[in-house]
């Protein structure tokens, strides 16, 4: 008997229509839409985040590297750069980036210098990286301020502008500048 409700009541009731069920489709496929962009827009920013946080990981790793080197800078007189005036801190300019030349505290000569968009550096004639490759460097400059004559302590300041090698949507472009002050005093 419940045999016979069940199919007169599917008789007597009508379907969906056709034109109600491409409603129903288009606001479905409508709705993945939205979240689905939603969805990249929330991974995008965290690639982001974590590629500008990489890049800043580097860079203060290379910069207190830097600065504890050069914090500890003799005076160099001609020893680390021929011709080379009696000061803690040399500088030459190829007219794009600078290269700065000083002695460490253990007396070896070391310079800074940008090589391949990274930032080299020669300990004691042994030249290597101070940055690793998958950070871009450009726009190196270092601005030496040591009159030579004591009246002045010796401080270095350096700015560059870096960024990460990867997808252009995920490059984080950051200016950095840092000023150290030597130890050295006469």
């Amino acid at each position: 008997m419940n045999y016979e409700k069940v199919i007169k009541k599917l008789r007597t009731e009508k379907g969906t229509s056709l034109l109600e069920l491409l409603v129903a489709i288009t606001l479905f496929t409508f709705m993945i839409l939205v979240a689905t962009q939603i969805f990249k827009m929330v991974i995008d920013g965290q690639r982001n985040a974590i590629s500008a946080q990489n890049v800043q990981e580097n860079m203060r790793y290379a910069l207190e590297k830097m600065s504890k080197e050069i914090r500890m800078a003799q005076k160099s007189d001609t020893d680390c750069l021929p011709g080379a005036t009696n000061k803690v801190f040399n500088v030459t300019t190829d007219g794009i980036n600078d290269t700065i030349y000083f002695k460490n505290k253990d007396g070896a000569c070391v310079s800074y210098y940008l090589l391949d968009s990274r930032l080299g550096v020669t300990a004691g004639g042994v030249p290597d990286f101070a940055t690793p490759a998958k950070i871009k460097v450009s726009n190196l400059r270092f601005n030496a301020v040591d009159d030579g004559i004591g009246d002045v302590q010796p401080y270095v300041t350096m700015s560059m502008d870096v960024e990460a090698i990867g997808l252009a949507i995920h490059k984080q472009k950051m200016k950095l500048q840092i000023t150290v002050s030597s130890r050295y005093y006469e």
